[in-house]
């Protein structure tokens, strides 16, 4: 047999499907000792492949684990022994010399940048130290590096008395209320709502003092190109980035036609282009002026009623497209709103209005209301806002599916694609908006409504989350 020319079936034995043994010491210096084995990938059916990929992502959270208790110990160690130097020199790094030869030591042994390797320390130390929950939960494959990662980082910005709250509570939010487990940018947008809940100063007061960082930044590219970047109150920068992304499908839609090119310009550079003719002024239009954004903050009732709210306990309002909102901004740009709607009152009640059968395309109420009830697109694991999704029956209008909140589900253009052509199929299993997805290869998956504005209390952080 030749080689890459795979055996049929029946000349293959239960044995040859399988990779020998790979042991470990892989080289003679090495401090793994042992053996795996696994399955050729030529014999798998999709199913079968699908659950390698998932034991090689829990070994690879094993070893990960393994390297960070390590990486911990090799500062200790070098922190155990006085750090050599000259005799009369003073102490330097702020007293912090193991650490710079710690970052040094594995940087030049691993081949990586030295700002990775102290990176990857400061995650060493922080299990080593409060965060042994985590370490333990990525060596048994419950999260994956990435998971651990994004709960490092936000405990890291806690005060010391809140990070360990934090991170008990982190790990139980790595998992859906269905058990589905979340991706790691789903996990970011659920962590910093619960980091905000979880802070003892209040958000409005660290806004304050974060805006003196705002700024405006210019650094040059290859190629005559060059990076802008600019720190902004988060309502700002939202209403600017929604204006520009307006301009330019507004732009795309106009391109698109008969006469396009034959590569026609992406959304990102539509949007490059939308954002220099604001600022400079365009060759073929007039100054366009301000910004006429759409800017969605969902707000809980009762924080524009109690006007007192504004301390670490009250409730969190959610702009969309970034996140966790203050008190006072939300009721400010409450204020601003030409109307009230009823969007309110639908998302507390759970009730929206539907037409059932009486139309095709839902009423602009019920859109607000799915925006509202879903936040993003509803295929596992999608985190595109809403508001660039598109409403799907769940049944379809041809076969007799009805235009009402119980049917219709916010997905975006590729999932929804993926939807109508039978790839992918889903059921509303409650009135409230929860999903049960169906994979091709006849795995289930769950997605539920967005959790907008809940607080956690600290003092609960044993009773099971509210999601």
């Amino acid at each position: 047999m030749e080689a890459g020319e795979v055996a049929a079936d029946d000349d293959v034995t239960a044995d040859d499907r399988w990779v020998p043994l790979v042991g470990f010491p892989d080289r003679e210096d090495s401090m793994l000792v042992g053996t795996v084995s696994f399955p050729l990938a030529s014999f798998l059916t999709a199913d079968e492949a699908l659950r390698l990929v998932e034991s090689t992502d829990r070994l690879i959270g094993w070893a990960t684990a393994v390297k960070l208790r390590a990486l911990a110990r090799v500062e200790e160690a070098i922190g155990e022994d006085s750090p050599r130097r000259q005799a009369g020199q003073p102490v330097r790094f702020g007293g912090g010399e193991a650490h710079a030869l710690a970052v040094t030591e594995v940087s030049a042994a691993c081949a990586v940048s030295e700002g990775t390797a102290a990176r990857s320390l400061n995650d060493a130390a922080d299990c080593a130290a409060s965060q042994w929950a985590v370490l333990e939960a990525l060596e048994d494959g419950g999260i994956s590096a990435a998971h651990a990662r994004i709960i490092l980082e936000q405990a890291r910005s806690l005060p010391a008395g809140q990070a360990g709250t934090f991170s008990r509570l982190a790990l139980r939010r790595t998992r859906t209320r269905q058990g589905r487990r979340r991706t790691p940018a789903e996990l970011r947008a659920c962590l910093r709502r619960l980091r905000e809940s979880l802070h003892p100063e209040s958000l409005a007061a660290r806004k304050e003092a974060a805006r003196r960082e705002r700024g405006v930044w210019m650094s040059p590219e290859p190629d005559g190109m060059c990076t802008l970047t600019a720190l902004l109150d988060a309502e700002v920068g939202t209403a600017i980035f929604n204006g520009i992304d307006c301009d330019a499908r507004q732009a795309g839609a106009k391109a698109a036609g008969p006469s396009a090119g034959p590569e026609p310009c992406t959304l990102s550079e539509l949007r490059a282009e939308a954002l220099a003719r604001r600022l400079l002024g365009g060759t073929d239009e007039s100054d366009a002026g301000a910004f006429s954004a759409e800017v969605i903050v969902t707000i809980p009732v009762g924080l524009v009623l109690d006007g007192s709210a504004d301390g670490a306990e009250a409730p969190l309002a959610e702009l969309e497209g970034y996140g966790p909102l203050d008190a006072s901004t939300a009721r400010r740009l409450a204020a601003l709103a030409p109307t009230w709607h009823r969007l309110f009152t639908d998302c507390t009640t759970g009730h929206a209005l539907g037409v059932g059968r009486g139309a095709y395309r839902p009423p602009k109420a019920l859109r607000r209301y799915l925006k509202c009830r879903d936040g993003t697109c509803r295929f596992p694991g999608c985190t595109r806002p809403a508001s660039g999704c598109e409403p799907d029956h769940t049944i379809e209008w041809q076969d007799g599916g009805t235009t009402d909140a119980g049917n219709l589900a916010m997905l975006c253009r590729r999932h929804h694609a993926l939807k109508s052509i039978g790839a992918w199929t889903y059921r509303q299993s409650s009135p409230a908006g929860d999903l049960e997805w169906l994979s091709p290869l006849g795995r289930d998956y769950s997605t539920g409504p967005a959790d907008f504005g809940k607080a956690t209390d600290p003092h609960k952080a044993d009773e099971p989350p509210p999601f």
